[in-house]
């Protein structure tokens, strides 16, 4: 891209519990709009394993958002990018409508026993040989299809990304990317589509899979007003696009719901199961290498979640949920300041993928070291120790290639004690990009692409990649919280 004239590119973000919006210039890469919105999505579900949101209130919802967009933004904007959250699934019928909610990543149906004692995940990773988890939206279908609850109008399965962008340009079928293909299971990552043998083998109709969208194809089609749409990306994928200055030589941790660790490759290297690592397409070619946690922020959560309750409980009274956050973070920089001995947080109350049974431990507790400081600390570090061993079982030449590590969710972005924690883990400083909401701002980048306005996404990095914090622009950011501990510490006397 060489012209100079304002051309905007609009990033969306479809999160579990949120939606956000960046519009960025194409040319240099500055955010000339950002908003976001709860996602307010949620159904109620029949029984605890389920999660469920309703696809059609999130499309209202991301359309609520760009005709909210100033109307100089609007009449720039070139092309629409859309990242979601991965691995779930919805139905539509032959006109491209949903006639099913949307299974989120969270649903856990897949993990119910049949008449043989096995789960319906386990029976799948028998006969198809693939690493599948419950909440993959394949293994959520084999659930639904075994139980007779597959719509009888269903004709195509896809991502809720998929969803959105194809009801924004009007199509009556989906087509996905890679990487959300491959999130929804039995995806060959070497020829980068479905394996519909393994597909047959599982029972499923290969007639409902989404089309796989080439390297080549990023754009899906055109709005009314004819702007293009891009194919849907992973939001793993668009935060990494989003928060690193190059494809190469970059270590991404991101905390949200979730968290990962992501390193790209731009070969196919074989994943050893027992490190916990997988290996995700990227969009136009190559790979991240992914240690994808259960837990994540949600680990966090549950802290949280157990304080509102002290309080109630003691006090009759719950503080907003801002407050706690903010207390807790404080209360964990203080036990790092002052070098307190931390108990042992095991992160995994939510199982792991390949250990859906696996639950937490908070261990080595004694009278020294229990306390609301030393725990919130000791959770943190948890989370840590969690990401950190993620980049030690990666590939030697791909850990020694990771010059800079960058953090990027509201998990890391806003918890500069996690942020201490997880240099001191890595062994180097925790970089973040200048602006925030990371994956809308990658499907932004990625839209740039779709539009035809660079070559690549390297290409697009070049001139829209966000810069990242310098150190001291980091201490900057955790001034406010230095000053809240003083006053902390003051109130304490």
């Amino acid at each position: 891209m060489t012209e100079t004239a304002p051309v905007y590119t609009i990033g969306i973000d479809i999160g579990t519990t949120s939606l956000g919006l960046v519009a960025a210039d194409a040319n240099d890469g500055r955010t000339v709009y950002a908003a976001d919105a709860p996602n307010g999505a949620d159904v109620p579900a029949r029984r605890a394993d389920e999660r469920l949101q309703h696809p059609d209130r999130i499309v209202r919802a991301v359309r609520d958002l760009l005709n909210a967009c100033p109307g100089d933004v609007l009449a720039r904007v070139a092309a629409i990018g859309v990242s979601s959250q991965m691995h779930g699934m919805l139905y539509v019928d032959a006109g491209g409508r949903a006639v099913s909610p949307l299974y989120t990543w969270q649903d856990a149906r897949g993990e119910r026993k049949l008449s043989d004692g096995r789960t319906h995940v386990g029976r799948l990773r028998e006969e198809t040989g693939y690493p599948l988890s419950a909440g993959y939206g394949l293994v959520t279908h084999a659930v639904l299809a075994h139980s007779g609850e597959v719509p009888p109008e269903a004709a195509h399965l896809c991502t809720i990304g998929d969803y959105v962008a194809m009801r924004l340009c009007g199509l009556a079928a989906p087509r996905t990317d890679a990487s959300h293909a491959a999130a929804l299971g039995l995806f060959d990552l070497k020829v980068r589509a479905f394996d519909e043998a393994a597909v047959v083998r599982a029972g499923i109709d290969p007639r409902l899979l989404p089309d796989v969208a080439g390297p080549g194809e990023a754009a899906l089609g055109r709005t009314e007003e004819g702007r293009i749409v891009a194919c849907a990306v992973g939001d793993n994928q668009a935060s990494f696009l989003g928060a690193v200055p190059a494809l190469t030589g970059s270590l991404l941790l991101n905390v949200g719901t979730g968290a990962q660790t992501s390193a790209f490759t731009g070969d196919h290297v074989d994943v050893v199961g027992a490190s916990g690592l997988e290996l995700r397409p990227f969009p136009g070619g190559g790979y991240l290498l992914v240690g994808a946690t259960l837990g994540g922020g949600k680990v966090y959560e549950l802290l949280a979640r157990f304080v509102a309750e002290t309080c109630l409980a003691f006090a009759g009274t719950v503080p907003d949920r801002k407050s706690i956050y903010e207390t807790l973070n404080r209360l964990a920089l203080r036990a790092l300041d002052e070098g307190l001995s931390l108990p042992r947080v095991n992160p995994s109350f939510y199982g792991t993928r390949a250990e859906p049974d696996r639950r937490g431990a908070i261990v080595g507790l004694g009278e020294a070291n229990w306390s609301p400081q030393r725990l919130a600390a000791g959770f943190l570090a948890g989370l840590a120790d969690e990401l950190a061993a993620f980049r030690d079982a990666m590939p030697a030449p791909l850990r020694a290639a990771a010059q800079v590590a960058i953090g990027s969710g509201n998990g890391i972005r806003r918890n500069p004690a996690l942020r201490r924690l997880l240099r001191d883990r890595l062994g180097m400083p925790v970089r973040l990009p200048a602006a925030g909401e990371e994956a809308a701002f990658g499907a932004a980048v990625h839209a740039a692409v779709a539009a035809g306005l660079y070559p690549d996404h390297e290409a697009a990095l070049a001139r829209m990649g966000q810069p990242l914090l310098t150190a001291a622009e980091n201490e900057e950011a955790d001034a406010g919280d230095r000053a809240d501990r003083a006053a902390d510490a003051d109130r304490g006397k």
